[in-house]
């Protein structure tokens, strides 16, 4: 791949600390994806293999197949006479990405209401629990993971896995507009309290109110990632 202006040398990405054991491959993949979402690499700032495999301590072959996963997913792409740059964020993008989830999220919480067993539900009672000290410490890194990870639980609840890998997709384009969205002061706890009432849709087995609950979750994720972008 061409290479073209560098990162910094100075800038040190972090590799998080693997919760398995990882290939090379997966690390520089998890470690360069994250500094994208965060957005520590700007949309449109353009990279070399060179520096990322420098930066991560790796070597270039790892850092090549991670781009290379990183490109189709759409997070880079490789730009003539630039090469390597982080996709810029798209307002039209992240509309399309809501209308599929209300589209489809919420029919995941109406069958999570009415499948969701009771080992199921009490993981997500621990979910919420642990997503409301990361709000309150402002581990917003933490606090993510287990947004996605309350969203993963209802995507399996609803018995559906043609649904629940579908959703994934969608959940990994919306990463960067997380973190764009949680720049508004306190949106974090009022992500907390749609968790709750999402969940005691699901728990008291009424899919209306599960529906209703991501419904407004997600219309209020729209509007306010509409407003940091626009307000960017």
């Amino acid at each position: 791949m061409t290479r073209t202006s560098a990162i910094p040398r100075s800038r040190n990405i972090k590799v998080a600390a693997p919760k398995k054991r990882l290939s090379l491959r997966e690390m520089a993949y998890d470690a360069i994806k994250r500094q994208i979402v965060a957005c520590d690499l700007k949309p449109g700032e353009a990279l070399t293999v060179s520096d990322l495999a420098s930066a991560l301590n790796l070597g270039r072959t790892p850092v090549f197949q991670a781009v290379d996963r990183l490109t189709i997913e759409g997070l880079v792409k490789v730009v003539p006479r630039k090469g390597i740059v982080v996709s810029p964020i798209s307002l039209d993008d992240f509309i399309a990405i809501i209308e599929m989830r209300l589209l489809n999220e919420t029919q995941a919480a109406r069958w999570a209401s009415e499948r969701a067993g009771s080992a199921e539900i009490e993981q997500m009672e621990r979910n919420l629990d642990a997503i409301w000290v990361a709000a309150k410490r402002g581990n917003i890194s933490d606090f993510i993971d287990l947004d996605r990870e309350f969203h993963r639980l209802i995507a399996r609840a609803s018995r559906n896995s043609v649904l629940s890998e579908f959703l994934a997709g969608l959940h990994d384009k919306s990463l960067r507009f997380w973190f764009i969205s949680l720049r508004a002061p306190d949106h974090n706890f009022r992500v907390c309290e749609q968790h709750a009432a999402i969940l005691d849709g699901i728990r008291n087995r009424d899919p209306k109110a599960a529906e209703k609950a991501m419904r407004d979750h997600i219309s209020s994720f729209r509007a306010n990632a509409t407003k940091q972008i626009l307000g960017s």
